[in-house]
């Protein structure tokens, strides 16, 4: 008998476990980051109950709407590549797909990356990059010595509000409004992106919430002057992903632990925290807790009966925790499969399963399915 060499499909895919007393139920969507554009919605017992198809393939991930259509930020491999990295985060399509895959409205940009969502008022709000002042790019601290992109360039985040027209209405530069003394880069990072925006998303007084991964910090910005009105840095988040309000005002965030200055030992947790002042409300962590681990990527979303739904991305392992942290439904993304030639990364070698986030939704959020 022939061994899969891939270690972790070897270890077994698909639904692994569930306990339908306490699950929350639903459909879960999830998008291989590896995939050539299908983007899959499973029932709670792991089977397909939908599959949409694009030409292009995943910027980082889709998201339903509340319209039933799906919003799906695709990659555009005709683009400039700006550092090497750049090839593996940046999307630039933006789509609403209907049920049967049909594009009804589409958006581009060349720099953008990593997130993008649809807010409130149908705009788009996105990741970009635009290239520092050379006395910008003097100015930021940390990183690898000598990581610049070519010609000594540093991309600093910027964050547009961006019509389906493909009009720019609004603008944030973190440059402009963060100090990059205070904001400053991991030293495993590369300084040729300042500080690496990977989540961008709306609060509930339309304020917005960025997180940056290569400098451990999540902000939230008052959409009237660009002012921080809170940050979160590194004593509290180690590259963290996918920062976001939930009703109460409290953060919800995916954080990863890569380089973690408090322990020698990386894993990941989930937390939730009071924005104003940094608090552990809930937080989840394995026991032990190096057995649960993204080094990147990764998401978490609370459910209506109080449940989390976590994505360890990296891994493909998408899981549900209740308030008291025992697991009551855990899948495994069985799609994998390679980037192909030109990634150039270690952590993009190989066939794999990863997913930037993933996301659960109840019946009534699928009318037409």
């Amino acid at each position: 008998m022939t061994v899969d060499q891939n270690t972790l499909r070897r270890r077994g895919v698909g639904l692994i476990a569930h306990d339908p007393e306490r699950s929350h139920g639903g459909y879960t969507l999830y998008t291989p980051i590896t995939s050539a554009g299908e983007i899959h919605l499973v029932d709670i017992e792991g089977r397909t109950a939908h599959t949409w198809n694009s030409p292009h393939p995943p910027g980082r991930q889709a998201q339903i709407l509340p319209n039933g259509n799906l919003f799906y930020a695709a990659k555009d491999t005709s683009g400039p590549t700006l550092f090497p990295i750049w090839d593996v985060y940046h999307g630039g399509i933006f789509q609403e797909l209907a049920p049967d895959s049909t594009v009804l409205r589409e958006a581009r940009h060349p720099f953008h990356h990593h997130d993008a969502t649809v807010l409130r008022n149908g705009n788009l709000l996105i990741a970009v990059v635009e290239p520092l002042a050379p006395a910008d790019a003097a100015r930021i601290r940390g990183g690898i010595p000598g990581s610049e992109a070519p010609g000594g360039v540093v991309y600093g985040d910027v964050v547009y509000e961006l019509t389906w027209e493909g009009e720019v209405v609004w603008r944030w530069a973190a440059i402009e409004h963060l100090d990059p003394e205070r904001v400053v880069l991991n030293p495993h990072f590369a300084r040729n992106h300042w500080p690496m925006a990977n989540t961008v998303n709306e609060r509930a007084d339309g304020s917005v919430v960025v997180g940056f991964r290569s400098a451990s910090t999540t902000v939230s910005i008052d959409r009237t002057d660009g002012s921080v009105q809170w940050l979160i840095g590194p004593d509290v988040l180690a590259q963290q992903h996918h920062p976001h309000e939930l009703s109460g005002g409290t953060v919800l965030v995916f954080d990863n632990g890569t380089y973690r200055d408090t322990t020698s030992v990386p894993y990941s947790r989930v937390l939730e925290l009071d924005p104003r002042t940094g608090e552990e409300v809930w937080s989840y962590e394995d026991n032990p807790p190096q057995n649960f681990y993204s080094p990147y990527m990764s998401s978490a979303q609370r459910l209506p009966n109080g449940n989390t739904f976590i994505a360890e991305g990296s891994f493909g392992r998408l899981f549900e925790v209740t308030p008291d942290r025992e697991v009551v439904w855990e899948f495994v993304v069985p799609q994998f499969r390679s980037f192909g030639d030109g990634v150039g990364l270690e952590s993009s070698a190989g066939a794999q399963n990863s997913v930037f986030r993933a996301y659960r939704y109840g019946a009534d959020e699928i009318p037409w399915l």
